[in-house]
């Protein structure tokens, strides 16, 4: 029996988801004032400068001018969001980012400056202000993996649980992301309205519409709003998309149509997640713990395994762009950044989460690449409250003012091309959302190698393999949470 014939076997026996946005400046800090400490309410679209309608309360003072710095390093992956602006021009996004940074400046008596540099910058500037004991820049944007190896492992970083101005409840805050983050209850990295970053680094499977009609397949839209779009449902439709559109008797070659394509250690992880199988847990205190390979996380393993595994169904690690813009595959496993590709693209496209383990699971589950950048906050910030202060006001103001900007400009760029993708999008965001822990924390382990090898046709090894990595992963485990808790 042939791998596609095992793969249709398999299925029909089983009854089975902007940046830093603040002003640009060049300066460092000065000398700062005093807070007084009294609060102010969250609007819901109240123009900058204005008061602002009732609302979650949020902290507030005067600074007397202190200069607030930012920094950031600049990704290069493709992303739709604003990284940063320096003046008005027009531009719905970032007029939008320039008019929440001024009502921030306005209501806080604070001069918001924001630097961006290249990543490798980011670690050298930082490190030498922490090292020195500088107080200069009040937080700071690196990529995940950088930020635990370079400062977290090496003490640089504040407990952002220990500053009471942020109230990681609020919906300006991803607070569920930053739970499958926290360490012993302790949270180094914070997601907000501040960066938009963690929308574009959140998993999305996008499908050619015109060739979905063509292959006569169910719409991913419908079974997405009736709680049936899962494994079995995107298996069968990849294993029917295959087609030798060259000729000569084969399938899988670079001229013939595919019914998947990604990049495996990027966002395979989100087909583990979106079924709800993950290798880690936290006991009853929060500590992380490795809990092996379940069966549900082998079954779910396996069954990608055996269609992904298939040349001819799915292409990983190749031209994955150049194959969905050609109509070379029905699905195409990447982020919502990766939109920005598609924009002059002809045929019409969708966007739908990564699909349940069954329709018994109760929601969609979000995958978030560690390419996105945590807030973190310095050791040798003077005044946590000050900077806890803006930073709750500046995520605040982005979550009223500029969040919808986004969604807007996902549309009328045409980076996503209807109205059911945009809900798709909202419904990601604001659902369960989730890092892969050993991919930000334990990353040096090699974990994620295995997992994509195995979800890419060798799932037969992933037992054995990770058995041999897990001393590995034990004593990277242990080094940083004794660090932490130390």
């Amino acid at each position: 029996m042939t791998g596609r014939f095992r793969a249709a076997a398999l299925i029909a026996a089983a009854a089975l988801c902007a940046s830093v946005f603040a002003a640009c400046g060049e300066d460092s800090g000065s000398g700062a004032a005093p807070a007084s400490q009294t609060t102010s309410q969250a609007g819901e679209s109240a123009p900058a400068g204005e008061a602002e309608p009732e609302g979650p309360a949020l902290p507030t003072g005067d600074y007397g001018g202190y200069e607030f710095n930012l920094l950031q390093y600049e990704e290069t992956a493709a992303a739709t969001s604003t990284i940063c602006v320096e003046e008005l021009n027009g531009d719905i996004m970032n007029d939008a980012i320039y008019e929440r940074t001024q009502a921030v400046e306005e209501r806080l008596n604070v001069k918001i400056v924001f630097t961006k540099t290249s990543l490798d910058s980011v670690n050298t500037m930082m490190r030498n202000c922490v090292t020195a004991g500088d107080d200069i820049y009040q937080a700071f944007w690196q990529h995940s993996t950088n930020g635990v190896d370079n400062f977290l492992m090496q003490g640089y970083l504040i407990d952002q649980n220990t500053i009471s101005e942020f109230d990681f409840t609020q919906p300006w805050w991803n607070d569920n992301a930053m739970n499958s983050l926290r360490l012993n209850e302790k949270t180094y990295l914070s997601f907000g309205d501040i960066n938009y970053y963690l929308f574009d680094f959140q998993s999305i499977l996008l499908f050619n519409k015109p060739l979905l009609e063509t292959l006569m397949l169910s719409d991913p839209y419908q079974l997405v709003n009736d709680g049936k779009w899962t494994v079995d449902e995107l298996l069968s439709m990849v294993f029917a998309a295959p087609a030798d559109l060259n000729g000569d008797g084969a399938l899988g070659k670079k001229e013939d149509r595919v019914g998947m394509v990604g990049f495996k250690t990027a966002t395979y992880f989100a087909f583990m997640h979106g079924a709800d199988a993950e290798l880690f847990s936290r006991d009853e205190n929060g500590v992380v713990r490795y809990d092996g390979v379940s069966n549900k996380y082998y079954e779910v393993l396996s069954k990608y395994s055996n269609v992904f595994g298939e040349k001819a169904n799915c292409e990983s690690n190749g031209d994955s762009e150049g194959r969905f813009k050609n109509s070379l595959t029905l699905f195409w496993s990447n982020t919502v950044g990766g939109l920005s590709v598609l924009r002059e693209t002809e045929f019409d496209h969708g966007v739908v989460p990564f699909p349940k383990y069954d329709e018994s699971q109760t929601e969609y589950i979000s995958f978030i690449t560690n390419q996105m950048q945590p807030t973190m906050i310095p050791v040798t910030v003077s005044d946590p409250s000050r900077c806890g202060t803006v930073l709750e006001n500046l995520a605040a103001e982005s979550y009223s003012h500029v969040r919808d900007k986004y969604f807007n400009v996902l549309v009328e760029s045409k980076y996503v091309r209807d109205e059911q993708s945009v809900e798709n999008l909202r419904m990601i965001y604001s659902g369960d959302a989730r890092f892969e822990i050993e991919h930000i924390f334990f990353y040096s382990a090699g974990v994620q190698d295995k997992v994509a090898d195995a979800i890419g046709g060798k799932a037969d090894k992933f037992v054995s393999s990770m058995e041999k990595l897990a001393p590995k992963l034990e004593k990277r485990m242990t080094e940083v949470l004794d660090f932490i808790s130390g």
